[in-house]
């Protein structure tokens, strides 16, 4: 981590994504910084390096992120350009980093996060 961001703040981040992926819902970006008590200046900017950072770790391990359930609050709710941008980079991902494309690999992206929340027998 960098100064601007600490492992506190991502575990934050990463314990609300868990407790949205069990209400099996999305949450904004606004709200996210809110319930995981980012503090300021830039909160959506150091939010948005969280969930970065989130996506690049569950990517490298193989796992399921639950990143994509923080969304911008316009139509449509999905994230914004760079989390397409970065699952291009990643390799995860070759559409377009907005529309149609983008929603339907959100909305598979999605499932699978609430899938993951899902209680193992």
């Amino acid at each position: 981590m960098n100064q601007n961001i600490t492992a506190e703040m991502e575990q934050r981040v990463r314990h609300t994504l868990e407790t949205m992926a069990r209400q099996q819902t999305t949450i904004s970006y606004r709200q996210l910084a809110l319930e995981a008590e980012i503090p300021g200046p830039q909160v959506i900017h150091r939010l948005t390096r969280i969930l970065e950072n989130i996506l690049r770790q569950d990517h490298a391990k193989g796992e399921v992120s639950l990143a994509p359930l923080a969304v911008s609050r316009g139509e449509p709710a999905i994230p914004r350009v760079g989390f397409f941008l970065l699952l291009q980079e990643l390799g995860s991902y070759h559409g377009s980093d907005q529309g149609e494309d983008a929603r339907t690999h959100h909305q598979i992206l999605v499932a699978q996060a609430y899938k993951k929340a899902l209680p193992h027998p």
